[in-house]
């Protein structure tokens, strides 16, 4: 469904994102998660040209076998929406406030999809419906201003599928909800997806999110991937130590939380350098507690399975092959 090798961005002198090899196929739900600043949103919205002026992209990032890259802005706006629909993170600032949201699924229809004008609303309720929205026939009347952070970002999924695309990009979608809306959302965008085997990017700084909606996770810091595998893997056995540092800082479930009360919360050292900042060799070099001298050399891609990746000189544990060695591995250059 989505292929992606050898890609990379970069603004001015700095290599922003820098990835080899990552893909998922159809009906396939991948979370990318990383802190604030490892190009996960980057990596994202490369996939559909939605970049920063300067940047410069190269590589191959494939969708059904059609290549995205160069592509031009005629071409990119067709393919918006119709094989890839995209959810942002603020549906207040992604959603027109002048336009009912009825109007603006419907734009969407009409854009990407041939619905005759007389069924267009009929369509519109029908998606509120499937995106759990009650009351689709008067809510379609409403203004953004006039819903729920919820049910804004309901209507974002609603736009974000109306055309039945291939892909479905979720870049932060749940961050300023409550609980449980979240997981209200969360199980929402795994039903779509099963049902219509769709293929779902899942961007988030949240591990205990990602872990809930992803079959696979590719760990990114500093716009390099680190750890790559199912989500059993790389939750339960991880190996590079950013993944087990994103892993010890999240606090768990709510109901977790009252067992380490009093207790101080674990942090990672430091913050994501910028630009320019990073260190040679490992780029978790410098903040990672667990850093060797042979951290300053890159290291080299191991794999502990077929489906599980990671690149670390001191991993949590060393019980692994080098990737060559493993059989029935088809994708020696997943970074």
């Amino acid at each position: 469904m989505l292929e992606i090798n050898d890609l990379s961005i970069s603004i001015g002198p700095h290599e922003i994102v820098s990835i080899e090899h990552l893909s998922i196929q159809a009906g396939q739900r991948l979370g990318l998660v990383g802190e604030s600043g490892s190009g996960k949103t980057m990596t994202a919205m490369s996939i559909i040209g939605l970049l920063p002026h300067d940047a410069v992209v190269s590589g191959s990032i494939k969708i059904s076998g059609v290549e995205m890259v160069n592509r031009s802005e005629r071409e990119l706006t067709e393919i918006r929406g119709s094989e890839v629909g995209v959810i942002f993170q603020d549906p207040l600032r992604a959603l027109n406030p002048t336009m009912r949201v009825g109007k603006q699924v419907g734009e969407a229809l009409r854009l990407h999809k041939t619905v005759p004008k007389k069924d267009v609303k009929r369509r519109t309720v029908e998606l509120f419906e499937q995106v759990q929205l009650a009351d689709g026939a008067n809510l379609i009347r409403r203004y953004p201003h006039q819903l729920s952070g919820g049910q804004r970002q309901r209507v974002l999924i609603a736009i974000a599928i109306a055309a039945d695309p291939k892909l479905l990009i979720a870049d932060e979608p749940t961050t300023a909800l409550d609980v449980t809306v979240q997981k209200e959302i969360l199980e929402l965008l795994q039903r779509l997806s099963a049902e219509r085997g769709m293929a779902v990017l899942f961007v988030s700084h949240d591990l205990g999110v990602i872990q809930a909606i992803s079959d696979e996770i590719a760990v990114l810091y500093g716009g390099k991937l680190v750890e790559t595998g199912s989500t059993e893997l790389v939750i339960g056995s991880s190996r590079h130590r950013y993944t087990e540092a994103l892993i010890n800082v999240n606090p768990g479930h709510p109901e977790d939380i009252s067992a380490s009360l009093g207790e101080r919360l674990v942090t990672i050292k430091g913050s994501v350098p910028a630009q320019g900042g990073f260190l040679s060799g490992c780029r978790f070099r410098g903040r990672c507690p667990h850093e060797l001298d042979q951290c300053a050399a890159a290291p080299p891609l191991t794999s502990v399975s077929s489906d599980h990746s990671f690149r670390c000189w001191n991993p949590t544990e060393l019980t692994v092959l080098p990737t060559s060695e493993v059989v029935g591995h088809g994708g020696s250059d997943n970074d």
